[in-house]
């Protein structure tokens, strides 16, 4: 039992895969535009890089993990169920769910135009433009509201939070996913040292911002108690090409536009980096991660 957040604490950690975390520097909390950032409203114009990061995630991961079936279980969520997913990406999740024969309403919500559109043909489910801090529906007309690793580019997480609270019904269920801190960090310093060797200023990364130890406080001071479900794992490569291609998925988050002339510089150096590794290293490449799932019912 987590006596913080009063309910169930899941952990699972993975032989071989420390729970330790490396010192995170945690910025005092500020005031915020309601606005997503310029950069992250670019970033998702193509779901190219998303889609390579999750692709990632299911091949190369050191012990198989369903993050979706980790969150339909943490809601307890029934097949008739009213959802919406907060930041439906690339639509996986909901597109599952059709797929499985789910019979609630399946909503999905983002700022990318790519996500909705990703959408626009899965029969049993909308999709449409919106903001996690404005949320475009009524009070009290979901069931479930999740919000999977999203919540890093949000402005005003408080506020979304409140938006979701506001828009679940009595006794509806919220899951937020969220990475650990610290996750990947031997990516992270490849893909740092890179474009700090180029002269980027590398901006404070969103998943510095929020993140497993503050999300759980974050949503308390909302909906009241929240359960934390807790995942260890790892990233484990055998030969470069899948870690270049990782890497260079999460050059916008140190500062580097999609658009950017340097991109292809920075994925050559990134390209030699690995491949120089893996020329000289023995035993694979393998990269610690960890995420939760805060769950909280609505009163």
């Amino acid at each position: 039992m987590d006596r913080r957040g009063r309910g169930p604490l899941r952990l699972m950690v993975q032989p071989g895969t420390t729970a330790e975390e490396p010192n995170q520097v945690i910025a005092e909390e500020r005031g915020h535009d309601v606005k997503p950032s310029i950069s992250d409203v670019q970033e998702y114009l193509s779901l190219e890089p998303l889609t390579t990061r999750i692709e990632t995630h299911q091949r190369y991961t050191e012990v198989p993990d369903d993050i979706e079936g980790a969150v339909r279980q943490a809601v307890s969520l029934s097949r008739d169920a009213d959802l919406l997913d907060v930041g439906c990406g690339t639509g996986a999740f909901l597109r599952n769910l059709a797929e499985r024969g789910h019979r609630g309403r399946l909503v999905g919500l983002d700022l990318s135009p790519a996500a909705v559109h990703a959408l626009h043909d899965v029969a049993g489910v909308s999709a449409q433009l919106g903001n996690a801090m404005d949320l475009p529906y009524g009070t009290g007309v979901f069931d479930v509201v999740t919000a999977r690793h999203m919540l890093y580019h949000v402005p005003d997480v408080r506020r979304a939070l409140a938006e979701c609270q506001r828009v679940l019904r009595s006794e509806g269920v919220f899951a937020a996913v969220v990475n650990r801190p610290g996750s990947t960090p031997r990516v992270s310093a490849l893909v740092a040292e890179v474009v700090s060797s180029a002269g980027i200023d590398i901006p404070f990364l969103p998943t510095s911002r929020v993140h497993g130890d503050n999300l759980p406080e974050m949503m308390e001071s909302v909906f009241g108690a929240v359960a934390i479900h807790r995942y260890d794992n790892a990233l484990v490569f055998d030969r470069p090409e899948p870690v270049i291609a990782f890497a260079a998925a999460n050059l916008s988050f140190y500062g580097v536009e999609p658009d950017s002339a340097l991109r292809p510089e920075l994925t050559r150096a990134i390209d030699e980096k690995v491949r120089a590794w893996f020329a000289s290293e023995v035993g694979p490449w393998r990269d610690p991660k960890g995420y939760v799932i805060c769950t909280a019912r609505q009163s």
